[in-house]
């Protein structure tokens, strides 16, 4: 019976894991295409595992948000799905939606948003806390006309100089410690 216990105690351990999981972000004010003035929020989540542990560490891709707009990017590192770097932690464009510095539609597969840090890090999971994110494409319209109302997708300014953001780190699920909310309220105002 003890025997049992033992097993059962053993593989409720190990199945939880003892994973540290915690939330990273940061947010600044930047201009967005428009020159409109908006807070920008990056944001991702890691869990790191024991090294006995049979789980590997993990991350989420970076999210960049811009305030008032409905357009969240997704910059994934080259060994996550979706990726569209070899090596860097980016988001491609849509030549839909964006455009080059010069106007002209955005090529399938062309970089758009990349991040990195201090050290040059090309895995989210690597990240430390300061980073850069570098913009080089603007979107094509900063409204697109959904039937009913024409929602904004703008985003920051593209910029041969990156956004530094300096990266907070919390545990994951805290209810008092937790990224901040983009407010609406000056959208409204324009």
């Amino acid at each position: 019976m003890r025997a049992v216990m033992g097993v059962v105690l053993v593989l409720a351990v190990g199945l939880t894991g003892c994973a540290t999981h915690r939330t990273h972000y940061s947010a600044m004010t930047a201009d967005n295409s428009a020159g409109q003035e908006r807070r920008v929020l990056l944001k991702w989540k890691t869990a790191r595992y024991p090294a006995w542990h049979w789980r590997q560490d993990s991350a989420t891709p970076v999210t960049v948000e811009t305030q008032c707009s409905q357009r969240a990017w997704k910059l994934r590192d080259p060994g996550m799905d979706g990726a569209c770097s070899d090596d860097a932690i980016a988001a491609c464009g849509d030549p839909r939606l964006d455009a080059a510095t010069s106007g002209q539609p955005v090529e399938e597969g062309r970089v758009c948003m990349k991040v990195t840090d201090s050290d040059g890090s090309t895995r989210v999971q690597e990240l430390g806390s300061r980073l850069e994110l570098t913009v080089s494409c603007q979107p094509r319209q900063t409204g697109v006309d959904m039937g009913d109302e024409v929602v904004n997708v703008d985003y920051p300014r593209a910029s041969s100089v990156p956004y530094t953001f300096r990266v907070r780190t919390v545990p994951t699920g805290s209810l008092i410690q937790r990224p901040p909310q983009l407010g609406d309220r000056v959208c409204d105002e324009d």
